[in-house]
Protein backbone atom coordinates (compact mmCIF):
# COMPACT_ATOMS: atom_id res chain seq x y z
CA UNK A 1 0.00 0.00 0.00
CA UNK A 2 1.12 3.30 -1.21
CA UNK A 3 1.57 6.36 1.46
CA UNK A 4 -1.61 8.02 2.99
CA UNK A 5 -0.11 11.23 4.04
CA UNK A 6 2.21 13.56 2.49
CA UNK A 7 6.07 13.46 3.71
CA UNK A 8 7.07 16.80 3.89
CA UNK A 9 10.00 18.66 4.40
CA UNK A 10 9.54 22.15 4.93
CA UNK A 11 5.94 23.11 6.48
CA UNK A 12 6.41 26.96 5.73
CA UNK A 13 3.25 28.67 6.88
CA UNK A 14 1.76 25.32 8.05
CA UNK A 15 2.02 25.53 12.24
CA UNK A 16 3.79 22.03 13.27
CA UNK A 17 0.76 21.75 15.79
CA UNK A 18 -1.98 21.77 12.91
CA UNK A 19 0.65 19.04 10.71
CA UNK A 20 1.23 16.96 13.56
CA UNK A 21 -2.46 16.16 14.58
CA UNK A 22 -3.41 16.08 10.94
CA UNK A 23 -1.23 13.32 10.13
CA UNK A 24 -2.36 11.16 13.85
CA UNK A 25 -5.87 11.59 12.43
CA UNK A 26 -4.64 10.04 9.17
CA UNK A 27 -3.10 7.04 11.10
CA UNK A 28 -5.97 6.39 13.01
CA UNK A 29 -8.97 6.62 10.44
CA UNK A 30 -6.79 4.42 8.01
CA UNK A 31 -6.26 1.94 10.77
CA UNK A 32 -9.93 2.44 11.69
CA UNK A 33 -10.61 1.59 8.31
CA UNK A 34 -9.26 -1.24 7.46
CA UNK A 35 -10.70 -2.68 10.62
CA UNK A 36 -14.43 -1.37 9.83
CA UNK A 37 -14.25 -3.15 6.32
CA UNK A 38 -12.61 -6.04 7.56
CA UNK A 39 -15.35 -5.94 9.80
CA UNK A 40 -17.97 -5.28 7.35
CA UNK A 41 -16.77 -8.60 5.15
CA UNK A 42 -17.11 -10.59 8.52
CA UNK A 43 -20.83 -9.94 9.25
CA UNK A 44 -21.34 -10.18 5.01
CA UNK A 45 -20.18 -13.66 5.54
CA UNK A 46 -22.84 -14.75 8.45
CA UNK A 47 -25.35 -13.58 7.19
CA UNK A 48 -24.78 -15.48 4.21
CA UNK A 49 -24.24 -18.20 6.05
CA UNK A 50 -27.59 -17.55 8.22
CA UNK A 51 -29.66 -17.24 5.28
CA UNK A 52 -28.19 -20.89 4.12
CA UNK A 53 -29.31 -22.55 7.64
CA UNK A 54 -32.76 -20.43 8.01
CA UNK A 55 -33.50 -22.37 4.66
CA UNK A 56 -32.83 -26.02 6.16
CA UNK A 57 -33.03 -25.36 9.78
CA UNK A 58 -36.01 -28.04 11.16
CA UNK A 59 -38.33 -25.49 12.69
CA UNK A 60 -38.45 -27.82 16.14
CA UNK A 61 -37.18 -25.19 18.61
CA UNK A 62 -35.41 -28.27 20.13
CA UNK A 63 -32.76 -28.99 17.33
CA UNK A 64 -31.93 -25.04 16.20
CA UNK A 65 -28.37 -24.64 18.11
CA UNK A 66 -26.50 -24.47 14.65
CA UNK A 67 -29.05 -21.11 13.73
CA UNK A 68 -28.61 -20.06 17.16
CA UNK A 69 -25.17 -20.33 17.64
CA UNK A 70 -24.47 -18.22 14.41
CA UNK A 71 -27.40 -15.91 15.12
CA UNK A 72 -25.64 -15.10 18.36
CA UNK A 73 -22.20 -14.27 16.81
CA UNK A 74 -23.88 -12.53 14.01
CA UNK A 75 -25.54 -9.97 16.17
CA UNK A 76 -22.09 -9.90 18.20
CA UNK A 77 -19.76 -9.17 14.96
CA UNK A 78 -22.80 -6.75 13.72
CA UNK A 79 -22.46 -4.29 16.97
CA UNK A 80 -18.13 -4.65 16.15
CA UNK A 81 -19.30 -3.74 12.88
CA UNK A 82 -21.12 -0.39 13.85
CA UNK A 83 -18.58 0.49 16.76
CA UNK A 84 -15.79 0.78 13.85
CA UNK A 85 -18.11 2.58 11.75
CA UNK A 86 -18.95 4.63 14.68
CA UNK A 87 -15.31 5.16 15.12
CA UNK A 88 -14.00 5.80 11.95
CA UNK A 89 -16.29 8.20 11.04
CA UNK A 90 -15.23 10.26 14.53
CA UNK A 91 -11.91 10.45 13.06
CA UNK A 92 -12.12 10.91 9.59
CA UNK A 93 -15.28 13.66 10.04
CA UNK A 94 -12.86 15.45 12.63
CA UNK A 95 -9.76 15.25 9.80
CA UNK A 96 -11.76 16.90 7.67
CA UNK A 97 -12.64 19.25 9.86
CA UNK A 98 -9.66 20.11 10.83
CA UNK A 99 -7.70 19.76 7.55
CA UNK A 100 -10.38 22.34 5.93
CA UNK A 101 -9.89 24.44 8.46
CA UNK A 102 -5.73 24.68 7.97
CA UNK A 103 -6.18 24.83 4.17
CA UNK A 104 -8.80 27.78 4.36
CA UNK A 105 -6.71 29.72 6.64
CA UNK A 106 -3.70 29.15 3.92
CA UNK A 107 -6.31 30.31 1.03
CA UNK A 108 -7.50 33.32 2.97
CA UNK A 109 -3.90 34.23 4.31
CA UNK A 110 -4.78 33.36 8.16
CA UNK A 111 -2.46 32.80 11.07
CA UNK A 112 -2.23 29.54 12.35
CA UNK A 113 -4.87 27.63 14.12
CA UNK A 114 -4.32 28.35 18.20
CA UNK A 115 -2.99 24.69 20.00
CA UNK A 116 -6.15 25.03 22.02
CA UNK A 117 -8.38 25.07 19.00
CA UNK A 118 -6.76 22.07 17.57
CA UNK A 119 -7.07 20.18 19.96
CA UNK A 120 -10.82 20.81 20.15
CA UNK A 121 -11.14 20.13 16.29
CA UNK A 122 -9.30 16.94 16.68
CA UNK A 123 -11.02 15.33 19.67
CA UNK A 124 -14.39 16.20 19.18
CA UNK A 125 -16.75 14.58 16.60
CA UNK A 126 -17.97 17.45 14.46
CA UNK A 127 -21.61 18.39 14.77
CA UNK A 128 -23.54 18.14 11.50
CA UNK A 129 -23.83 22.04 11.32
CA UNK A 130 -20.01 22.51 11.50
CA UNK A 131 -19.57 19.90 8.60
CA UNK A 132 -22.38 21.44 6.07
CA UNK A 133 -20.51 24.98 6.77
CA UNK A 134 -16.54 23.30 6.26
CA UNK A 135 -18.28 21.64 3.07
CA UNK A 136 -19.93 24.39 2.09
CA UNK A 137 -17.76 28.20 0.94
CA UNK A 138 -14.59 26.28 2.50
CA UNK A 139 -14.67 23.69 -0.09
CA UNK A 140 -15.61 25.74 -2.69
CA UNK A 141 -12.63 28.28 -1.94
CA UNK A 142 -10.02 25.66 -2.34
CA UNK A 143 -11.67 24.49 -5.65
CA UNK A 144 -11.48 28.01 -6.94
CA UNK A 145 -8.06 28.31 -5.29
CA UNK A 146 -6.74 24.86 -7.09
CA UNK A 147 -7.77 26.31 -10.32
CA UNK A 148 -7.44 23.04 -11.91
CA UNK A 149 -11.08 21.23 -11.19
CA UNK A 150 -11.24 21.47 -15.34
CA UNK A 151 -13.95 18.54 -15.18
CA UNK A 152 -15.49 19.26 -12.49
CA UNK A 153 -14.47 16.43 -10.62
CA UNK A 154 -13.75 18.26 -7.35
CA UNK A 155 -17.39 20.18 -7.78
CA UNK A 156 -19.89 17.37 -8.30
CA UNK A 157 -18.13 15.81 -5.40
CA UNK A 158 -18.42 18.99 -3.41
CA UNK A 159 -22.37 18.83 -4.26
CA UNK A 160 -22.59 15.15 -3.67
CA UNK A 161 -21.31 15.33 0.05
CA UNK A 162 -23.63 18.30 0.64
CA UNK A 163 -26.44 16.71 -0.74
CA UNK A 164 -25.81 13.59 1.43
CA UNK A 165 -25.46 15.96 4.35
CA UNK A 166 -28.46 17.73 3.45
CA UNK A 167 -29.98 13.80 3.46
CA UNK A 168 -28.34 13.28 7.11
CA UNK A 169 -30.15 16.56 8.15
CA UNK A 170 -33.91 15.21 6.78
CA UNK A 171 -33.63 11.47 8.36
CA UNK A 172 -32.75 13.57 11.91
CA UNK A 173 -35.79 15.82 11.16
CA UNK A 174 -38.10 12.34 11.22
CA UNK A 175 -36.52 11.13 14.21
CA UNK A 176 -37.95 11.52 17.75
CA UNK A 177 -35.76 11.92 20.44
CA UNK A 178 -37.12 12.39 24.32
CA UNK A 179 -40.46 11.97 22.63
CA UNK A 180 -40.19 15.12 19.95
CA UNK A 181 -38.80 16.48 16.81
CA UNK A 182 -35.72 18.03 16.77
CA UNK A 183 -35.79 21.72 15.51
CA UNK A 184 -33.34 22.95 12.72
CA UNK A 185 -30.86 24.86 15.39
CA UNK A 186 -31.01 21.23 17.32
CA UNK A 187 -30.26 19.28 14.32
CA UNK A 188 -26.99 21.58 13.57
CA UNK A 189 -26.31 20.93 16.51
CA UNK A 190 -26.08 16.68 16.71
CA UNK A 191 -23.35 14.79 16.15
CA UNK A 192 -23.97 12.33 14.08
CA UNK A 193 -22.86 9.13 15.85
CA UNK A 194 -24.17 10.25 19.30
CA UNK A 195 -27.74 10.61 17.77
CA UNK A 196 -28.39 7.70 15.60
CA UNK A 197 -30.75 5.60 16.57
CA UNK A 198 -29.19 1.92 17.87
CA UNK A 199 -31.69 -0.39 15.82
CA UNK A 200 -31.54 1.37 12.49
CA UNK A 201 -28.62 2.49 10.16
CA UNK A 202 -26.37 5.08 10.90
CA UNK A 203 -26.76 8.31 9.90
CA UNK A 204 -23.46 8.37 8.63
CA UNK A 205 -23.73 5.37 6.95
CA UNK A 206 -23.70 7.00 3.28
CA UNK A 207 -21.35 9.69 4.48
CA UNK A 208 -18.29 7.53 5.51
CA UNK A 209 -17.11 6.79 2.27
CA UNK A 210 -16.69 10.34 0.64
CA UNK A 211 -15.85 11.81 4.10
CA UNK A 212 -12.82 9.42 4.39
CA UNK A 213 -12.01 10.05 0.84
CA UNK A 214 -12.15 14.03 1.55
CA UNK A 215 -9.66 13.60 4.74
CA UNK A 216 -7.20 11.75 2.83
CA UNK A 217 -7.31 14.11 -0.05
CA UNK A 218 -7.05 17.38 1.99
CA UNK A 219 -3.09 16.91 3.80
CA UNK A 220 -2.09 16.80 -0.22
CA UNK A 221 -4.06 19.90 -1.04
CA UNK A 222 -2.12 21.66 1.53
CA UNK A 223 0.86 19.82 0.30
CA UNK A 224 0.39 21.35 -3.05
CA UNK A 225 -0.41 24.28 -1.87
CA UNK A 226 3.01 25.09 0.26
CA UNK A 227 4.60 24.02 -3.21
CA UNK A 228 2.84 26.41 -4.95
CA UNK A 229 3.86 29.05 -2.76
CA UNK A 230 7.68 27.91 -2.79
CA UNK A 231 7.24 27.80 -6.66
CA UNK A 232 6.21 31.52 -6.81
CA UNK A 233 8.70 32.65 -4.43
CA UNK A 234 11.28 31.20 -6.04
CA UNK A 235 10.44 32.87 -9.66
CA UNK A 236 9.99 36.00 -7.38
CA UNK A 237 13.47 35.96 -6.17
CA UNK A 238 14.54 34.96 -10.32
Amino acid sequence: MGARFPDLKELGPVAAHEWRTLRSLNLAYVDLRHEWEAACLKTDGLRVKLDVVEEYATPDLRYQHHLAALGELYDSADVYERQASALTWRSASAAVVLGMTVLDRLVCDRPPLAESLVEKLSTHEPTLGTLREVCDAPYERLIAARADDHYGTEAKAREELLGLLRGAAYNLEHIEIGGRRLNALEIDDCQLSVTSPALQDPLWDDLLRPMLTLAESVPYAIARWLDRGSVSDAQRGD
